[in-house]
């Protein structure tokens, strides 16, 4: 039975008391009534520390386990009884007695469910220990009742036995004790005793999903670039596109063993290889001058026939064959120059398709900016980690050290406290042999054993709120320490992958850099090779048209000689009334005819000569500049149509056995041309000043 007496009580007051227990109380009615009963009938020396500690909310806790669902208020169970208990301690009365059943109070294990969670099952637990603790008690009052008691043999064994339970009891205290399910520890005091820096957002977890699907798509699109016909074109990708593959695919084999992200690593080379891809799809400009050159091989086919044919008609005298041939090559080689710039328009599309490719270096400065970003932000989050890691494991040393103390601390309170209550024991056999002379004595050791079973059970509830804390604090480290080393295991992988992703895109930069140096390479050789087949061809046209305008400006000077001898024979019949002259007039303005026909041709050759020469002055002004060294086609039609005319000059001087005076004027003006030619301009001027007198002397003869 637990004594309850809050205050000694007459008989009638507590009569007055029953009603009102009867109705918060009804299951326990019974056992409450006879005890108040038979128990008021006698009174207690002195009052008993434990009636306090069951007192306000543990009494009710316990009563609230015994009464009926519909007496129990949703809240606390305290509040039920509050006011009873209140009105029970303000009565001025003697001290009375209020008898529980002790069985109501015992310690048992199967009171806490073990699926309990939350704040039900703490509180369930903390009832739990209560009634632990209050037992325990409630025996070191009956151990203090004996000690009150009348000296016999059968109240020293009654001590005895109590002595025994009470070691059972203390026993059970020490064993069933439990705050495991007490939040004394979590992540946030973990970060504040720590000075933790990583939130649990900020760390990697174990259940997260690594993100690798943009990877694998790099991987495809690199696997699709492997069956590019191009790819061995000029500079070969081949080699590039499998390290390539190979990088993404032990990307993709580290990135499944991780739980990072890889959307943003996956696009750092989408530009690398969309530029690889796209430099592989240019056009070769081999492929697209093929055409343009088989219509420029039929035009020479063409023209060397037509060279034939003229050469032919000259050796025949069969002039207006010649001529018409000669028309025949201008079209020919002015077709060649159209093709020509076809080719150089061919080209210069090429080289603004490949233009495009000068982006690769900001393309891997970005990239580089992107990975250097990437490895500098997983540096610091590893980095970060790694110090919150270290002051997890000094705390975690602490804790040990601490826990190891606290343990050693307990095990010698517990021995102290085993030998001392061993010595009570002992000490209370020398007192019942002398329990008449230390009958205060006694008591007092009676006292001192409640007081110290008392601290003893405190420090019991306190040893096993610091283990509980203590565990849940390893727990709560171990976790986090788990994220932690996680976290600094994926920043190191992501690192190396950041890496592999950067090798790529370096090793794609320089093959395209190598691509696109060697198509320039290519460009620029094909444009000189272009220039100088345009001065091929141009010297060829140009020749052609000086050799046809010499021949119109001597056609053009042969047709002047005609008419001015035509109008000499019209004015000899006109002063002699000659029936001819009708036919010298006709003539005359044939003549005329003729030499307006031949002065347009010769402007329109003109014309064409000036267009081609403006059309070679590009590749002329390459040509000097790639510092190839040629005979222009000016001065070679200059030095041919002063070869021509001394030839021709040789050939009257043999026609008319004799030197006249305008072959001669004409020797020296054709010497003095070339003298001008070849710099000479002191021995021009002496040729110049010596011929005057020559010069007027022809004239004179002439005019004679």
């Amino acid at each position: 039975m637990i004594l309850l007496k809050p205050h000694r009580l007459p008989f009638l007051q507590l009569c007055v008391l029953w009603p009102i227990l009867l109705l918060f109380a009804f299951p326990l009615c019974t056992s409450v009534c006879a005890s108040l009963f038979f128990s008021s009938a006698h009174t207690i020396l002195r009052p008993r520390p434990a009636l306090r500690l069951l007192s306000g909310h543990a009494l009710c806790c316990a009563f609230s386990s015994s009464l009926p669902l519909g007496l129990v208020h949703s809240g606390s169970p305290s509040s039920t009884f509050s006011s009873l208990f209140s009105s029970i301690h303000s009565l001025p009365c003697q001290h009375t007695t209020l008898c529980l059943p002790l069985s109501s109070l015992l310690p048992c294990h199967n009171d806490v469910p073990e699926d309990a969670t939350g704040l039900e099952a703490a509180r369930k637990q903390k009832i739990h220990n209560l009634k632990l603790k209050t037992a325990c008690l409630e025996n070191e009052e009956l151990v203090q009742e004996l000690h009150i008691s009348d000296w016999s043999e059968t109240q020293r064994q009654k001590l005895r036995g109590a002595h025994e339970k009470g070691e059972e009891l203390l026993a059970s205290v020490e064993v069933g004790t439990k705050w495991n399910l007490m939040e004394a520890y979590d992540l946030a005091k973990l970060m504040r005793v720590c000075g933790l820096e990583m939130s649990q957002r900020e760390l990697y977890r174990p259940e997260d999903k690594p993100q690798f699907m943009d990877i694998i798509g790099v991987k495809k699109v690199l696997q699709d670039l492997r069956q590019n016909r191009n790819k061995t074109r000029v500079v070969s990708f081949t080699q590039l596109i499998d390290n390539s593959i190979a990088k993404m695919e032990k990307v993709e084999e580290e990135l499944r063993r991780s739980q990072l992200d890889a959307t943003q690593l996956a696009q750092v080379p989408s530009r690398t290889v969309k530029m690889m891809e796209d430099i592989m799809n240019a056009t070769q400009i081999q492929n697209a001058l093929a055409s343009t050159d088989d219509q420029m091989q039929t035009q020479l086919a063409q023209l060397e026939k037509t060279n034939e044919i003229q050469n032919v008609a000259m050796h025949d005298g069969e002039m207006q064959v010649a001529e018409e041939q000669m028309w025949t090559k201008v079209q020919l080689q002015e077709r060649l120059i159209e093709l020509l710039k076809d080719k150089f328009g061919l080209i210069g599309k090429c080289e603004e398709e490949n233009a495009q490719f000068k982006e690769i270096y900001e393309v891997q400065k970005q990239a580089n900016q992107e990975t250097s970003q990437m490895k500098d932000a997983k540096r610091r989050l590893r980095q970060r980690c790694e110090t919150d890691l270290k002051h997890i494991h000094d705390a975690i040393q602490k804790a040990d050290l601490e826990d190891a103390e606290a343990a050693k601390r307990y095990a010698a309170n517990k021995e102290r406290s085993e030998r001392a209550i061993k010595e009570n024991e002992e000490m209370q056999e020398d007192a019942w042999n002398k329990i008449q002379d230390l009958e205060r004595q006694l008591q007092s050791l009676g006292t001192d054993r409640f007081d110290e079973v008392k601290r003893r059970i405190e420090e019991v509830d306190r040893e096993e709120k610091r283990r509980v804390e203590n565990a849940q604090f390893l727990e709560v480290a171990a976790q986090h320490k788990k994220l932690l080393e996680l976290t600094v295991y994926n920043c190191d992988l992501a690192m190396r992958c950041t890496g592999l992703v950067e090798e790529l895109v370096s090793e794609g930069c320089a093959g395209v850099k190598a691509r696109y140096d060697k198509t320039n390479q290519d460009l620029a050789a094909l444009r000189l090779e272009m220039h100088k087949e345009h001065l091929e061809y141009f010297r060829m046209l140009y020749l052609t048209l000086g050799s046809l305008i010499y021949k119109k400006e001597k056609r053009l000077e042969e047709i002047d000689r005609n008419i001015r001898l035509a109008h000499i024979q019209l004015e000899f019949c006109v002063e002699t009334f000659d029936p001819n002259a009708k036919k010298h007039s006709d003539m005359k303005k044939e003549l005329y005819k003729l030499r307006q026909g031949v002065e347009e041709e010769l402007s329109m050759l003109k014309e064409k000569q000036a267009a081609a020469l403006d059309d070679f002055k590009e590749s002329e002004e390459a040509l000097d500049a790639a510092g190839i060294e040629f005979s222009h086609p000016v001065d070679e039609n200059n030095e041919e149509v002063l070869t021509r005319r001394s030839k021709m000059v040789e050939y009257k001087s043999h026609l008319t056995k004799q030197e006249d005076v305008r072959i001669a004027a004409e020797r020296e003006e054709i010497k003095r041309a070339r003298l001008l030619r070849s710099g000479g301009e002191a021995a021009a001027a002496q040729i110049t000043s010596g011929s005057m007198n020559a010069d007027h002397a022809g004239r004179a003869q002439l005019e004679l």
